[in-house]
């Protein structure tokens, strides 16, 4: 028989010599199912000898044995060459290291032996979490989760739920002094939200008029209450903020205390907390549920973006949703639990509050999420723990098959500490003098290191090939070039990430004009373009399987040489160049227009390769360079441009920092703005009235 349905949580299990992926998800009757597939687990070994010398090679172990159970022979391309592989089949996951290590040591190379099951399962099956999956085969048992045993899968493409049932939890605990001791300190409330439930867990009686407050006994019956709850509301995501360093360990631990199992999986599997280096670096895990600690995603994958110095909740939910915690004073919730139960309703609102900013904030960013799940077609709980860097290998891997790419090994001992002490010339900066400026037109490259890196097929597979060493050598860097005979591998998979990046900016146009929602969409291109961006850095990190130090370095050289020829050609044809860094460029008209600075932006993308393109960043009447503090020289990526309108671009100053006191931002503005429209005696006087205001203390303290 054939089930459709949408997975969304793996794990594997070995039985009699056999490896299984067990796949939780819903079906599209919005019921939980699990389907069991068998795939074996495997790795490559480049082919030294006509025969394969370890035929039913067996290595005993502390458990199971590990033992070799087939070979096949393959071609695969290795940073650009064909070559010959066997393909090594094993009796269990885990053996794969065992039995590779065996044959390494015997001067045997291996390849791909620490791809994680899951992912190969998912990679080998072409199949993307999230979306419509159709197997084929049988019920093994329908009680208490329906468990189908397939024989055949098959990936019916992008469509999925509108809906995920997403469930977010905040506890709040015992903690004099700020000391965080789950072994000594008990929970004192649990708070659970999602769009149609809302409830705080506590054990302790006070007046208050909330429906949503729970008394039990004591923690421990608030503790299985807890696990009640997740059970009856069934999500298939939970949610936290900083959930895997400190709420479900925490959790974990007072439950331990009192030998309690936390049944929170679809199939009554125990919470399970994976332990890294101390409290603080371990991650949660619920079979069945994809738990998404927030705080880890929007710190590694949108940061770079948010304005906020803090990832604190109140500070990621005030950038991104406008709204803020609870104001009380944490630090008196111990005191008023031991002596003051009347004050504790306010700190259950906090605690509800808390859980649903975080609801909130992962509603935010799911689309995010989802589309990395698209793009990289692998489980949403690794995605969402994954920096820049795993996102990019992770996409290449996926490609690797498509192309029947081998992946490199990454470095280890020697190499790796060399590539460590590699360093990258940066990019070039073009010193600003500071001054009020009139009359500037800003143009920028528009993804300038991808598009550099297509442009002149910038990879590791062609990097200082046979075949073009007498042509085209990189500016600066004569001792490297790059094949321009055949296309590599890397920059086809970034040229396909910039074309498709392209192609939804022009859908999110075609919606715009229609008055149409954009939500996926951009969501979509912002997942593009972070993998764009982020090619560059990945070759140049030191443990990445296509690390190329010639390429990152290439990358940059590039960089400098265009902005340089930009610079000469704005210089010929009569502008005053008065500041440059990296991909961006900043012109005085003078006496030209606006038109004679478009003209001259077309002339230069005239010549321009590939898909490199520099763009009208904007016009700006008026501008204003600054010194760095106490020298006499510009400050990079700090200034400040007075638009048509009347509004300022801001880029480097205190005002843009969350750090810094709305005083002291408030008046950096208004400083700026008049200064700007030529008001500088107003600016100065309004200074010396609020520095008056200040020491007089007419200003109120927040």
């Amino acid at each position: 028989m054939e089930i459709i349905f949408y997975p969304y949580d793996f794990e594997y299990r070995v039985e009699k010599e056999k490896t299984f992926m067990y796949l939780y998800g819903k079906t599209t009757d919005h019921e939980k199912i699990c389907v069991v597939h068998e795939h074996p687990a495997f790795f490559y070994a480049k082919k030294t000898t006509e025969t394969f010398p370890y035929n039913g090679l067996t290595v005993p172990t502390k458990k199971e044995a590990a033992k070799i159970t087939k070979i096949e022979e393959i071609n695969l391309e290795l940073l650009g060459q064909e070559q010959q592989f066997w393909k090594i089949y094993v009796n269990y996951p885990k053996a794969v290291p065992i039995l590779s290590k065996h044959l390494v040591e015997d001067n045997i190379p291996c390849y791909e032996k620490d791809i994680l099951y899951t992912h190969r399962y998912l990679r080998d099956n072409k199949i993307t979490p999230l979306t419509k999956v159709k197997v084929t085969g049988e019920f093994l048992t329908q009680k208490p989760l329906p468990i189908f045993h397939a024989t055949n899968v098959e990936d019916l493409g992008k469509d999925m739920p509108q809906e995920w049932n997403v469930l977010a939890v905040d506890i709040e605990t015992y903690a004099k002094d700020k000391e965080i001791n789950p072994e000594k300190n008990p929970i004192l409330m649990i708070a659970l939200y999602s769009n149609n439930f809302k409830k705080v867990l506590t054990w302790k009686d006070f007046p208050h008029d909330f429906d949503y407050v729970e008394v039990l006994k004591d923690e421990e019956a608030m503790l299985k209450r807890f696990s009640e709850i997740i059970n009856e509301q069934d999500p298939e995501f939970i949610t936290g903020y900083y959930s895997d360093k400190f709420d479900f360990p925490y959790i974990d631990t007072r439950a331990k205390k009192y030998d309690l199992s936390m049944s929170l999986g679809v199939n009554n599997s125990n919470l399970f907390i994976r332990s890294g280096r101390g409290f603080h670096s371990n991650e949660a895990k619920v079979t069945g549920r994809v738990h998404l600690d927030v705080h880890t995603f929007i710190k590694q994958i949108l940061g770079q973006n948010l304005k906020t110095d803090s990832f604190s909740l109140n500070a990621v939910a005030e950038e991104l949703l406008g709204h803020k915690k609870h104001d009380v004073n944490l630090d008196d919730l111990s005191k008023n639990w031991d002596n003051h139960p009347e004050e504790l309703a306010s700190y259950c609102a906090y605690n509800l509050q808390d859980a649903k900013l975080t609801f909130d904030l992962c509603q935010h960013i799911f689309p995010i999420l989802i589309e990395f799940t698209k793009l990289i077609a692998l489980p949403p709980y690794d995605l969402s723990r994954m920096r820049y860097g795993k996102l990019v290998e992770n996409y290449i891997l996926k490609q690797s098959i498509k192309k029947n790419v081998i992946a490199p090994n990454k470095a280890t001992g020697q190499e790796l500490e060399r590539r460590m002490e590699e360093h990258i010339q940066g990019a070039f900066v073009f010193q600003p003098t500071p001054n009020i400026y009139e009359e500037i037109v800003v143009f920028d490259f528009s993804s300038l290191y991808p598009t550099i890196i297509t442009a002149h097929n910038i990879g590791p597979e062609g990097f200082q090939c046979d075949c073009c060493k007498d042509k085209q050598h990189v500016p600066e860097r004569e001792q490297y070039w790059f094949c321009q005979e055949k296309k590599s591998f890397l920059p086809s998979v970034l040229e396909h990430i910039i074309l498709r990046r392209t192609g939804v900016k022009r859908l999110i146009k075609g919606q715009k004009e229609k008055d149409e929602p954009t939500g996926m969409l951009d969501a979509r291109s912002f997942a593009l373009k972070i993998l764009a961006n982020s090619f560059y850095g990945y070759l140049g990190f030191f443990g990445a399987r296509w690390y190329c130090f010639g390429c990152a370095a290439s990358t940059t050289a590039y960089a400098r040489d265009y902005i340089k020829q930009t610079i000469h050609k704005a210089e010929q044809k009569g502008f005053k160049v008065i500041y440059a860094d990296t991909d961006s460029c900043f012109l005085i008209l003078g006496k030209q227009k606006l038109d004679d600075a478009l003209a001259f932006m077309n002339e230069v993308n005239f010549d321009l390769p590939g898909h490199m393109e520099l763009e009208f960043e904007g016009y700006f009447p008026k501008g204003i360079f600054v010194a760095t503090k106490g020298t006499k020289k510009g400050a990079k990526k700090k200034y400040a441009l007075l638009q048509k309108n009347g509004k300022l671009k801001i880029t480097g100053f205190e005002f843009v920092r969350r750090n810094w006191s709305p005083l002291a931002k408030e008046v950096q503005q208004h400083v700026l703005q008049e200064v700007l429209k030529g008001n500088e005696k107003e600016a100065l006087i309004y200074v010396r009235d609020v520095a008056k205001k200040l020491k007089e203390g007419k200003i109120p303290l927040k």
